[in-house]
């Protein structure tokens, strides 16, 4: 019973072979990428136009505004609806349709955000296109959404109830009306880009969105409109960073090391009162360190570039910015790897619920009969497909970081030594890195 999702299962793999197997494959593209010459890969990165894409902003609008209407049902639902998290439809909605699934969307699919955005579309019909009476100041960049984010993740691993509907509920219909106030004090634009949270993460995430249909369709290969936006500014580089770092945290914080680590019986976890310090302790020391060591990654390779060639200087703020954005894959697979079970569970109860929001009898969709099962979760065969599915969300994700990465360091140097110089440091972070992710998944877990 310790084990959630059935991770007893977990632990009669040989998760070491499919690690150790795992890990192999990030190094060997690592290796066979340096001898990739970065023209080849640009032509790789580079996007095919298909023709024109018809571009509905009107459309766009109206779903937005319909988004706003739906966030008020949501949070009617939370006050008043049923009080467990598994029956009401604010929590359910919440955390598995909108912070898991429709987080992998925007990454992978469309552009969801820019049609459930909640704020966007009513804030247009209202006030159009008129600007705030204030200004947020340009040197600001994207600080405040990064500050916002990082509470954010603090109510997530370390709130006593996030799933309480009615807790979660004051908390939404705040935020809402902090959002549309900041709005229209300091204008639309200005402020979704610096100080919405949620609007700049869904940003970076759906740049590595292979298609693109803003006008003209165009296709390409994973995170080549990321390479685009490179290099980014300070806030969001170092926004790119802490997504993967809260939600690698995410998972340790449950693990039997961490609780361990605390001195906590993984068997006998005292609930989420009495880890509230250490969890709020760990998430933000683990975006420091993360951030610390990838700076340490990157001024390491500019360091062993600048001794193999002395005609080569490379500032570090630009390395740091330039490379941040290749780790989006990464924070995108393991999102995938982390919450492939949970959505399998959590998304039945959505269905279910839509048909009686308010738990009173209804059967609005015709799903009320539902039944939620768990069975994928009682056999090894399908564990295991669940599990290899997770492991190669985690090594794919550092295969495409890899090609990212290479692909940047084209633009401060050419020759092939010198590539390999620029990246040795990131190289080594990158293998590290799968070597923890695919020990996440395979870690027994108690809280």
């Amino acid at each position: 019973m310790a084990h959630p999702a059935e991770q007893a299962f977990v632990l009669l793999l040989p998760t070491d072979v499919y690690a150790t197997a795992g890990t192999l494959a990030v190094i060997l593209s690592i290796v066979l990428v340096t001898c990739v010459r970065p023209q080849l890969l640009r032509g790789f990165f580079s996007a095919r136009d298909l023709g024109r894409w018809p571009v509905l902003p009107t459309a766009a609008v109206s779903i937005s505004a319909l988004a706003s209407l739906v966030y008020g049902l949501l949070v009617y639902v939370g006050f008043y609806g049923p009080s467990d998290p598994q029956n009401n439809l604010l929590p359910l909605t919440v955390w598995t349709a909108w912070w898991i699934a429709a987080f992998v969307v925007q990454g992978l699919v469309l552009d969801i955000w820019r049609l459930i955005n909640p704020w966007e579309g009513l804030h247009r019909l209202v006030f159009e296109d008129a600007a705030g009476p204030l200004r947020l100041p340009e040197w600001l960049q994207a600080w405040p959404a990064v500050c916002i984010f990082l509470a954010f993740q603090g109510f997530v691993l370390a709130d006593i109830a996030p799933n309480d509907p009615r807790r979660l509920a004051s908390f939404a219909l705040g935020y809402w009306v902090f959002t549309f106030a900041g709005m229209t004090l300091f204008g639309r634009a200005a402020w979704l880009a610096q100080v919405e949270c949620f609007t700049v993460l869904f940003r970076l995430i759906g740049s590595l969105r292979p298609v693109d249909l803003q006008g003209r369709f165009k296709l390409g290969f994973v995170g080549w409109q990321s390479l685009l936006d490179a290099p980014l500014d300070l806030s969001r580089a170092v926004f790119c960073l802490i997504i993967l770092a809260s939600g690698s945290f995410d998972g340790l914080h449950e693990t039997f090391w961490w609780l361990g680590r605390i001195g906590v019986n993984p068997l006998e976890f005292p609930g989420r009162s009495a880890v509230i310090a250490q969890s709020l302790l760990g998430l933000y020391a683990s975006n420091a360190a993360l951030i610390g060591i990838f700076a340490l990654s990157v001024w390491i390779g500019i360091k062993t570039l600048a001794a193999v060639s002395s005609e080569t200087h490379t500032p570090f703020a630009t390395a740091f910015c330039t490379f941040a954005i290749a780790i989006l894959p990464i924070a995108l697979g393991y999102h995938i790897a982390h919450y492939l079970v949970t959505l399998m569970i959590q998304g039945q109860y959505v269905l279910s619920t839509l048909s009686d929001p308010l738990a009173r009898g209804w059967n609005l969709f015709g799903l009320g009969d539902l039944r939620i099962t768990t069975g994928f979760l009682n056999t090894q065969a399908s564990v295991k497909v669940i599990w290899l599915t997770q492991a190669g969300a985690v090594v794919v994700s550092h295969v495409i970081s890899v090609l990212m990465t290479h692909h940047l360091a084209g633009r401060f140097c050419n020759k092939n030594k010198d590539l390999i110089s620029i990246q040795i440091g990131l190289s080594v972070l990158m293998i590290a890195y799968t070597i923890f992710g695919l020990w996440l998944l395979a870690s027994p877990r108690g809280a």
